[in-house]
């Protein structure tokens, strides 16, 4: 799933672009971010602007979840199913 999100332009003003990688290891930890231009951003974490937090949450709740499955299946043979929206059936 590609990530919108909104970033400082380097020109002044704000941009919308989608998440490339997150380099965890600079200094301070930072995003790569594609706002359609020749060049990708390098935008410091704490800078970086959810464009739709509701579907960022969505996204990690359906993560959390499948994880969830696939523990009490490893731990306690429970097999359960989950539904589109991410929640345990």
């Amino acid at each position: 799933m590609k990530v919108k999100v909104r970033v400082p332009h380097p020109k002044g003003g704000m941009a919308i672009g989608t998440v490339v990688r997150y380099a965890e290891n600079d200094t301070p930890p930072a995003y790569i971010i594609d706002i359609g231009e020749r060049a990708s951003l390098r935008i410091p974490a704490h800078k970086v602007e959810a464009e739709n937090p509701d579907a960022i949450t969505k996204n990690f709740s359906k993560i959390l979840a499948e994880i969830e499955q696939n523990l009490q299946m490893k731990c306690f043979g429970i097999e359960t199913h989950i539904d589109q929206d991410g929640e345990v059936i």
